[in-house]
């Protein structure tokens, strides 16, 4: 009975988002932990922003199921001259079809659910990074984002 409630998430993001390890043997939660980095250019800067759209993620389900998000990280990083931390409040995120982005954090978020009927489908999430040329020092920046999907 437990395996019939098994639930599993596969996540496939395109170009800045890369899997990193997925549970084999789970009931009732899967985690998939996801690297996020993106290079920003002058161009983005000016813009104050560096965005990348429509990251899919797969999720298959046979029960009721609820997807959330957090990254596992406190902040973005540190500047290559180790004087400045890039706040985790300058990455946000949404499903592709809302208007409006989140800022991520370190507490689960929910980013959708739903009821079994199907068993699977997918959902789009937007990424921003936020840049301010005043603030930002060169440096690799990045997050490990954890979506987990568990029965509700």
């Amino acid at each position: 009975m437990l395996a019939s409630r098994k639930i599993i998430l596969f996540a496939v993001l395109f170009t800045l988002l890369f899997l990193m390890a997925v549970p084999t043997s789970a009931v009732e939660t899967i985690t998939v932990h996801s690297n996020l980095n993106l290079n920003a250019t002058t161009t983005d800067f000016d813009a104050g922003e560096k965005a990348s759209t429509a990251n899919t993620i797969d999720w298959t389900a046979d029960v009721d199921w609820i997807v959330t998000v957090k990254s596992l990280d406190a902040n973005l990083g540190q500047s290559d001259d180790f004087v400045y931390t890039k706040p985790l409040s300058d990455l946000l995120w949404k499903l592709s079809i809302n208007p409006a982005y989140t800022t991520i954090t370190t507490t689960d978020t929910t980013v959708t659910s739903g009821a079994f009927g199907g068993g699977s489908g997918n959902f789009d999430v937007d990424y921003k990074f936020l840049l301010a040329w005043s603030n930002d020092r060169p440096g690799t920046y990045g997050a490990t984002l954890q979506y987990t999907i568990s029965a509700q």
